[in-house]
C-alpha cells in the first residue's frame, strides 16, 4: 500500500495525519486522526485499487479565532491498494476522533505457522 502524492490534491485539500500498520494476523490497520468529524461527515471508499477518505472538517466555534491550530474544510487521503489486499474486506471504525480502517490481506500472503514434524 502506498500513499499517493498528487500535487494538485495537496494544494486542494487538507490531508488529516495516518499511520499504517501490518498486524501479526495478516490485517493492515490505516489510522487516521480526524478530531471533530462525524461519520456522517466521512466517505470511504474503494475504487481502481485505490483506497480514499474524504469528507470535510467543519468551523468548530463562531467568533474571532486568537488562536486556530486546526484547519477547517475539505479533506481528502488517497492509498494505493496492491495486490495482497482483500479489497472485499474492509471494515471502518470512528471512535474519538481516531478513524480506524482494517483491510485483511489475502490468504496466500498472510504469515502462518508451519508444524515442524519428526524427533
Amino acid at each position: 500500500m502506498t500513499m499517493s502524492n498528487n500535487m494538485t490534491q495537496r494544494a486542494r485539500f487538507l490531508r488529516p495525519r495516518s499511520a499504517v500498520n501490518e498486524s501479526a494476523d495478516g490485517q493492515l490497520h490505516v489510522v487516521l486522526e480526524m478530531p471533530g468529524v462525524k461519520k456522517e461527515g466521512l466517505e470511504v471508499r474503494i475504487e481502481n485499487n485505490e483506497l480514499t477518505i474524504s469528507g470535510r472538517r467543519e468551523r468548530a466555534a463562531q467568533g474571532r479565532y486568537v488562536l486556530r491550530e486546526r484547519p477547517q474544510g475539505d479533506f481528502m487521503q488517497t492509498f494505493t491498494l496492491d495486490g495482497t489486499v482483500d479489497q472485499g474486506k474492509v471494515d471502518a471504525v470512528l471512535e474519538k476522533g481516531i478513524l480506524t480502517l482494517t483491510l485483511d490481506l489475502k490468504e496466500q500472503v498472510k504469515p502462518r505457522k508451519i508444524q515442524v514434524r519428526g524427533e
